[in-house]
C-alpha cells in the first residue's frame, strides 16, 4: 500500500499559457476548432491537426509526431486570453449558480484559476470557440428580443414555403451531419431548419420548404417556424 508521500502530484501548467497556446491553435486552424486530425495521401496537402492535439503536443514534446510544427504563442494570443477573460467575468460576478449549464460552469471554473491541470487541456483547448460562440449567441438573442420578438408563423404544418431569408445561426450536428440554421425572412420572421450544406452567417438565400411545425426560438421566446424539405437558392 502506497503512504501518502509516494502519491505523484497531477502535472500543472500556468492557465494563462495553456489559454494562449489555445488562441494559438485556434489561429493555425484559421479561427476555427476542428475536432479531428486530418492527414491527406497528396505529400504537398499538410496535416491539419485537431485544437486539442495542438494544445496537448505543445506541452508535451515527447509525443509529436513527425509532421507535427512546432511554434509558440504570439502576443495576440496572449491579447486574445486578456479580451477572453474580460467575457468570462460577466459569469464570476453573476455567480456560478445551478441554472448554468454544466459544460459552462466548468469553462469558468477551469480558466479561473491559475494552474490548469495537463488533465483539461481538452477542455483547454476548446475556450477561443466557446468563448467565440458565447458571444455571437449573446449577440444574436438581444437582435432576436429587439429586432424579431414580433416574428409570426407561417402558414400551418404541410404549407408550402416560398421566401427570401437571412441566416442568423448556424451549429453542426455531428448526429445527423448536417447544419443545423436559424434564419429570419424578409417580413421578420424567424424559421429554423436542417441542410447538409454550409452557408455562411449573413447569407441571403431564397428558400422552398414546408412547414415542420411551430415552436419558440431557443435563445428567446419568440414564434419561430420549423422547416423541412428543404431547398435553398441564390438570391
Amino acid at each position: 500500500m502506497f503512504g501518502t508521500k509516494d502519491i505523484v502530484p497531477l502535472k500543472t501548467v500556468p492557465t494563462e499559457k495553456a489559454l494562449a497556446v489555445a488562441f494559438a491553435a485556434q489561429r493555425i486552424n484559421k479561427d476555427q476548432y476542428i475536432k479531428h486530425t486530418r492527414r491527406f495521401s497528396e505529400e504537398e496537402n499538410k496535416t491539419v491537426f485537431s485544437n486539442k492535439e495542438i494544445v496537448k503536443y505543445y506541452f508535451n514534446p515527447s509525443w509529436r509526431p513527425t509532421d507535427f510544427v512546432a511554434f509558440e504563442p504570439t502576443a495576440e494570443d496572449y491579447q486574445a486570453v486578456a479580451d477572453a477573460n474580460k467575457w468570462m467575468k460577466r459569469y464570476v460576478m453573476l455567480g456560478l449558480d445551478d441554472n448554468m449549464q454544466d459544460f459552462k460552469k466548468t469553462m469558468v471554473e477551469i480558466t479561473m484559476q491559475d494552474e490548469v491541470l495537463v488533465n483539461n487541456l481538452g477542455i483547454v483547448a476548446y475556450f477561443p470557440e466557446f468563448v467565440k460562440r458565447d458571444q455571437h449567441e449573446n449577440g444574436l438573442k438581444k437582435e432576436i428580443r429587439v429586432e424579431y420578438r414580433d416574428s409570426e408563423y407561417l402558414g400551418d404544418p404541410k404549407d408550402n414555403v416560398d421566401c427570401v431569408i437571412k441566416i442568423l445561426d448556424k451549429r453542426y450536428s455531428t448526429q445527423w451531419e448536417s447544419y443545423n440554421y436559424t434564419a429570419v425572412t424578409t417580413d421578420g420572421n424567424l424559421v429554423s431548419f436542417m441542410n447538409k450544406y454550409e452557408h455562411t452567417v449573413g447569407d441571403m438565400k431564397r428558400v422552398k420548404a414546408k412547414v415542420k411545425s411551430h415552436t419558440k426560438n431557443r435563445l428567446f421566446e419568440a414564434n419561430e417556424t420549423r422547416l423541412n424539405y428543404v431547398k435553398l437558392y441564390k438570391v
